[in-house]
């Protein structure tokens, strides 16, 4: 994302999958999954052609950080009972049951606020060294 908002304000409207794997150092496969999984849910738009590639379907002010993460990936990051799965809700809530949700929902609302915007100021280079 953070490659395509760069690329976005420097008037490039298509990114092809390879050049986002080699900007960014990731194999051209998984560049080209993500930027299929982002095409799917709307937030990138795709095209094929010699002019194709990837381009950004909204402002990336309008992109939070809540959007581009898989709803499996907060799910899997849940914060457990230190008792042991299936502890509080059936027991006695557990000391730190309501720190843990606390975190839970500042994290969420952190990942909900907080948008794409200023990625393309944060000093990523397509030239930067490897």
């Amino acid at each position: 994302m953070s490659y395509l908002v760069e690329r976005h304000r420097d008037g490039h409207d298509n990114v092809g999958s390879h050049e986002v794997a080699d900007a960014r150092n990731f194999s051209k496969p998984l560049a080209a999954k993500i930027l299929t999984t982002l095409s799917k849910i709307g937030i990138v738009t795709g095209s094929t052609g010699p002019s194709g590639g990837y381009r950004l379907a909204k402002p990336a002010a309008d992109i939070s950080l809540l959007d581009v993460l898989p709803p499996s990936e907060l799910q899997n990051k849940a914060m457990t009972c230190p008792f042991g799965e299936g502890w509080c809700g059936n027991h006695e809530h557990c000391p730190l049951h309501d720190r843990i949700v606390e975190l839970e929902e500042q994290q969420l609302k952190f990942f909900n606020e907080n948008t794409f915007e200023g990625f393309d100021h944060c000093g990523y280079s397509s030239k930067r060294p490897r």
